[in-house]
């Protein structure tokens, strides 16, 4: 009967794991937007009060890298997550084995 309520301890566990991942990407997102919005309100600001179009060309450059860079990051990021929330479930499901 110990084992039973192990198992379903464990099953219990595996929609709460899940909500978590679901709630972090989803956290995740909302912070990757509002940092779009940041920094494109920074871009227009540049653009409205710097009259100098080189200065809001390279503004423009570096706003661009930065978002590729968060994009790039958090793809890598969550992919990692993922890998490891899966092989974990794979180790533990092999431990109950």
């Amino acid at each position: 009967m110990d084992t039973n309520n192990k198992n379903q301890s464990i099953e219990f566990n595996k929609p709460t794991e899940e909500n978590l991942v679901h709630d972090l990407k989803e956290s995740l997102n909302n912070t990757i937007d509002e940092t779009k919005h940041i920094l494109n309100a920074l871009e227009q600001s540049v653009e409205t009060i710097v009259k100098d179009k080189s200065i809001s060309e390279a503004t423009k450059e570096i706003v661009d890298s930065i978002s590729d860079d968060i994009k790039n990051f958090t793809s890598e990021g969550s992919e990692k997550i993922y890998k490891t929330i899966k092989d974990t479930n794979t180790i533990n499901k092999s431990e109950e084995e």
